[in-house]
């Protein structure tokens, strides 16, 4: 469902939180349970449901994704719209996907006068997403680690995003680390990404248990098969502490393979190292082999030690 929405000066909750609301503004954990009453929105920790209510927070959010008046913003899982009512007013057109009914009634009422956002009322895991210059969020614990790869996938230039910090340490982590895996590869390969800074628990209502990070994605261009890869990933990390030899094993036996035929194509040294020990361009070079393989044709040119092979 799309609720679009247009512009008027005179809403009072748009007013009491922009013109008149300095004291909300400067309490916004007030304001937060002011309108999560007023429609019996009922956050769910499991969900990774948690509204910002630090002031600090959103203008370190909007400083990072240096937003300009002529683009278009996507926010996935807005709430009830603090971050988003900031937004508009920063870019030319704000696109929001949220999927608690009760926060989609809360935001077509208090947007309700806005000109410049369009409501998509879904689970943003199942929406395709339109093509954005930025997208900026406060994202849900709960699915950050799915909508991070599909974000990956999607049209825009730069993410400004939220995570629990132990996700955001797996995106930030470099090979052989303890938190390397498949998202830290699939970031390395597809996106630049920096931390922007951590928040405590005490800039959320309802508090998480843990501290929060908002990190700064700036895609790539590529071109990865990313439906290879991203199999070869999901197989192989699940055995992050084996030897590929080992891992590869399994990755046949799923993909009815035969493993003396792949291994043979595989170089030697890199069938010794441990998955966690795998460069991110090497498992490009893993994906590809696989990829001909599976196609019934041979890998161009001879096997080398070259780590920039695939790219």
């Amino acid at each position: 469902m799309k609720i679009n929405i247009i512009f008027s000066q005179n809403h009072i909750l748009v007013n009491d939180f922009l013109e008149k609301g300095k004291r909300l503004e400067n309490d916004l954990l007030k304001w937060t349970l002011r309108i999560i009453r007023e429609y019996n929105i009922k956050p769910k920790r499991k969900f990774g449901q948690n509204y910002i209510i630090s002031r600090e927070m959103i203008n370190r959010i909007l400083e990072a994704a240096e937003i300009k008046p002529n683009e278009v913003i996507l926010e996935i899982g807005a709430g009830i719209g603090t971050l988003t009512l900031r937004l508009s007013k920063l870019a030319k057109k704000v696109i929001v996907i949220e999927k608690d009914k009760n926060a989609v009634k809360a935001l077509s009422k208090i947007l309700e006068k806005e000109k410049n956002i369009e409501i998509i009322e879904g689970d943003a895991l199942k929406i395709n997403f339109p093509s954005v210059d930025k997208i900026v969020s406060n994202l849900p614990f709960s699915i950050s680690t799915p909508i991070t790869f599909k974000i990956l996938e999607a049209d825009f230039k730069l993410a400004v995003l939220t995570y629990q910090k132990e996700v955001a340490n797996r995106l930030l982590a470099k090979t052989g680390d303890k938190d390397y895996s498949r998202l830290s590869v699939a970031m390395s390969l597809m996106a630049e990404v920096e931390k922007i800074g951590d928040f405590p628990p005490d800039c959320f209502y309802p508090k998480p248990k843990v501290f929060t990070t908002v990190v700064r994605i700036r895609k790539k261009k590529h071109n990865i098969d990313w439906k290879t890869l991203e199999d070869v990933l999901r197989i192989l990390f699940s055995q992050r502490r084996r030897k590929l030899k080992v891992a590869l094993y399994t990755y046949c036996k799923i993909n009815k393979m035969n493993y003396n035929e792949l291994i043979s194509l595989v170089d030697r040294e890199l069938l010794e190292r441990r998955v966690f020990e795998i460069k991110p361009e090497e498992f490009i070079y893993l994906s590809n082999l696989i990829k001909n393989k599976s196609e019934g044709n041979k890998p161009n040119g001879k096997k080398n030690n070259n780590l920039s092979r695939g790219l």
